[in-house]
Order: structure tokens, then sequence, then C-alpha cells
């Protein structure tokens, strides 16, 4: 099968890219807006087409039925930051609506409206206190190696962990290493925050500024182009 991501923003782009490669899907085409994604369509007949609305050159609402009348075997799920655009949307047919920032177990719930997909790790299971507590991966923000110690950054806070970086990148590809003591959500990166010769990585959802390692700087902006 076939995916075709239109968006924008290049993040937004990655993040949804990160998420089908995580299950297993390999055919995947990207476009910046209406007008590309036509072509894309016309050259591909995607599957599946998971279409950002507000676009520059053409927005996704109007490269809707064009896509329809190109490939009306392709299925669209609107991926927006805009609720008003809900009963339009599904005035089109679309297969489903997903309000950004898409969690990946919503994802799943609308392409199984298509075909049927087996989730890959997407939460971490961890003793906070006296308490086991079970957090997606999309709360993650960040994790690092301090004297021996895991700590992460996440929705509770700062959180010492039991599981070692190596363990937490191999089961999540999602964490990305930026130096040897530190890994991040690479859906959290937005910048890079520079201090002198040294490079930090800007996120989201915590005001922890992880080093960015001159190996791994390539990498990151590479990320956010």
């Amino acid at each position: 099968m076939k995916y075709l991501i239109v968006d924008d923003e290049p993040l937004a782009i990655l993040r949804l890219k990160k998420m089908l490669v995580d299950l297993g899907i390999e055919e995947i085409i990207t476009a910046s807006n209406g007008r590309e994604a036509l072509e894309k369509v016309k050259q591909y007949h995607p599957n599946i087409v998971l279409l950002d609305i507000e676009m520059p050159v053409m927005r996704g609402i109007d490269a809707a039925p064009l896509i329809k009348d190109i490939s009306p075997e392709s299925h669209i799920i609107f991926c927006t930051a805009y609720d008003e655009y809900a009963i339009k949307a599904f005035d089109l047919s679309v297969t489903d609506y997903l309000l950004k920032p898409v969690k990946k177990q919503r994802l799943i719930q609308a392409l199984n409206k298509v075909t049927v997909f087996e989730d890959k790790p997407s939460t971490l299971t961890f003793y906070h206190g006296n308490d086991l507590v079970c957090l997606s991966i999309d709360d993650i923000y960040c994790v690092k190696s301090v004297d021996k110690a895991t700590i992460m950054h996440c929705q509770l806070g700062e959180v010492i962990i039991d599981d070692s970086l190596v363990r937490l990148e191999s089961k999540f590809e999602q964490l990305l290493r930026i130096n040897r003591n530190a890994l991040i959500n690479v859906t959290e990166l937005f910048g890079i925050h520079r201090e002198k010769s040294q490079a930090y990585a800007k996120l989201s959802n915590t005001d922890y500024q992880p080093q960015i390692s001159r190996r791994n700087i390539s990498k990151i902006k590479e990320l956010l182009k």
C-alpha cells in the first residue's frame, strides 16, 4: 500500500512518517501543498492520503475533491489543527478527521478503517514512587544519563527510571541519540539553541535543552529542514 503525506510543515511530515514507519509502512510519498499533492496522486494513486487542511498554494480542503476525481480509490484522512472543517470534511466523504498533534493510537484507529495494523511498542512502564505507571512515548520528551542514573523528562516531570539509554534507543525508534548521554523524542524537536561553540536541542514540552554533540549536529539540522 502507498501512503501520501501532505503538509507544509516539515516536522509534521516527519512525525507522521515516523509513525507510519513504526507500523511497518515503507511506501511513503510526501507533498508540501495541495497542488503538489495532485501531481503525486496522478503519478502514484496512493491508497491513503494524510492531508493537512491549511496550506499555501492550495489548501487540503480544496484539493480533497480533486484527489477523489483523479483517484477515487484513495482514502483521505485529514490531519489538521483546525476543528471547524469537520462537517465539511465528512461531506467530502473522507475516511477520518484527525486533530494535531496526531496521537499514534488515534492514527491507528483511522488507518484501521481501511486496513488492520498491529501496533509496535508505544508505551513505557516504570515505577514512579510507589506507583507503577504506563506512559505513552508521545509524552516522553527526552532521556539523559547522569552519574549512572537514567533520568526522563516527561509529562510527569523529571523521573528516574531503571531502563538504560541503550535499551530505550533500541525499543523506541522515536527516541534519537544526540550525544553519548542523551536521547530526544524526535517529535518534540523544534529548534537549535546556540551558546558559544555549543548547540542544544529545543524541545516543545520542556525547558530542558540537552546538548547536541558535534557528530550529531548535521543529523539534527537535517531533521529541521
